[in-house]
């Protein structure tokens, strides 16, 4: 059976030898850096897809976004056809005053003022909108499809499709 070798004759290490360590590090840690690098560059940037004027399909709705991350929808107001019908008079309320043909009703607007919100973006093109009037939705912004998106409401899981406005 063999000896141990004595404390004091302890193997050195040697200039080349620290040499060796430290470029290894610092060549791994390169590679590392140069692949972080080529996959953000592969990566779509979902916020430069999004930003602009969007349209609905289906209607004359309009979503903008900004680039300081907030969001503008605006909804047309109902055409004065569509208003719901006045409540029947009662036996005991008085009679309703019959209209004057002189006298002109005030016109509806043609659209109500736009809903403000912010909008967040996520991995993989993922956006989430909050509205100031509490409606949340989300969509996702898809790299094969950039002028077409379809807007999820969170509450009724109900879908708009909306497509960029030229």
């Amino acid at each position: 059976m063999a000896r141990p070798a004595p404390a004091g004759n302890r193997t050195r290490m040697k200039i080349l030898d620290i040499v060796l360590i430290i470029g290894g590090v610092l060549g791994i840690m390169a590679y590392n850096r140069m692949s972080i690098a080529r996959l953000q560059r592969s990566i779509p940037n979902a916020n430069s897809e999004i930003v602009g004027e969007w349209k609905s399909t289906r209607g004359p709705e309009h979503l903008v976004f900004r680039v300081d991350k907030t969001i503008s929808m605006t909804v047309p107001a109902p055409a004065p056809g569509d208003a719901a019908p006045a409540a029947a008079q009662t036996e005991g309320s008085a009679p309703a005053a019959v209209p004057d043909s002189t006298a002109s009703l005030p016109a509806a607007p043609e659209s109500a003022a736009p809903l403000v919100g912010k909008y967040q973006l996520s991995d993989a093109g993922k956006v989430y909108l909050q509205l100031s009037n509490g409606k949340k939705y989300t969509t996702t912004i898809e790299p094969s499809n950039k002028n077409r998106f379809d807007l999820i409401d969170a509450d009724t899981d109900g879908v708009t499709t909306y497509e960029r406005v030229p």
